[in-house]
């Protein structure tokens, strides 16, 4: 395969692969890859052949220490179900002549499936993605989604969202930008979530945010919206969809002084966004409890399993 440096504007040849995949993980996000510092964006190489995408990288140095791999890291190849086999063959094959073993981070369970038993697998459960029925969360229909409907109703009562006097809920503006890190560094003084490794991802979020809000003025797949109280940002919510359909949720924050915000920013955003797409992906937990339990009481239809596939090759 012939690798070469990637570039942003490789994410236009991808996206024409991935439209004819089903593919619902977040690994081929531009923000995804280029906002956190573990896939070491300057480092990432590209190939394509035959139809399929693939890309390695160098895991930034400060995360040599998670023994992910003694060189290269592959992203699961991209392409059609009936390739996969071939595609991690080449794979191997390439990592036979770098004199690197085999590692390919987050493989769906569809790609594991069909790999069978030709390598070894680790499932990452703390990164498997939470996956929801666009219409469950633009509804809130049904005796398991009643607590967040009655969040709802709490928060439109006190609210009166795009009343006179109430709070609007409405699209990010680049005027925005100074109030919603004002409104970024007021959450992160009363966060819910205590977890000290909660606090190590929270050190590159400002850098991830900054790159979001600039990429919603730069690409049409990316988008933001506010919601706006009395002068000040309550709320925000930040995601796209990709070329295989997905609405993926890379951001979401709500003041919690403001009962019921979570579920009606929740539910807003994809009433607004999400209403032609198969599914929504809301990420996943990173093995968090706090976050866990938020993501599961809204009631996911299913994971985007992950693996790490193996195998020694030199």
């Amino acid at each position: 395969m012939l690798f070469r440096a990637i570039k942003d504007e490789d994410f236009s040849s991808i996206a024409n692969i991935q439209k004819l995949t089903s593919y619902d993980g977040s690994e081929y996000s531009l923000l995804y890859l280029k906002g956190w510092d573990f896939f070491n964006y300057p480092s990432m190489e590209i190939a394509e052949e035959d139809g399929v995408i693939y890309i390695r990288f160098k895991p930034h140095d400060k995360f040599n220490e998670d023994n992910v791999g003694d060189g290269r890291i592959y992203l699961p190849p991209l392409c059609a179900l009936d390739k996969i086999k071939e595609a991690y063959a080449n794979i191997e094959k390439q990592c036979i002549h770098d004199k690197e073993n085999m590692y390919v981070m987050s493989s769906p369970r569809a790609y594991v499936d069909i790999l069978g038993e030709a390598y070894e697998y680790v499932e990452s459960g703390d990164y498997a993605e939470y996956l929801y029925d666009p219409q469950s969360l633009m509804t809130y229909a049904g005796k398991k989604l009643h607590s967040k409907r009655n969040h709802v109703n709490n928060f439109v009562k006190a609210y009166c969202p795009n009343q006179e006097g109430g709070c609007i809920f409405r699209s990010y503006l680049p005027q925005d930008k100074e109030k919603v890190f004002a409104f970024i560094y007021g959450w992160e003084e009363s966060k819910e979530f205590n977890d000290e490794e909660y606090d190590d991802m929270a050190n590159n979020e400002e850098y991830v945010i900054a790159l979001a809000l600039k990429m919603v003025e730069k690409y049409d797949t990316y988008f933001a919206d506010v919601i706006e109280y009395q002068d000040k940002i309550i709320g925000f919510s930040l995601g796209e969809i990709t070329p295989s359909n997905v609405g993926i949720t890379h951001i979401e924050k709500g003041d919690i002084n403001y009962d019921g915000v979570y579920s009606y920013l929740c539910q807003a955003f994809a009433q607004k966004h999400y209403g032609s797409v198969r599914v929504i992906n809301r990420q996943e937990d990173m093995g968090l409890e706090g976050l866990r339990k938020s993501k599961q009481s809204y009631h996911p239809i299913g994971f985007c399993q992950k693996f790490a596939v193996k195998k020694a090759c030199k």
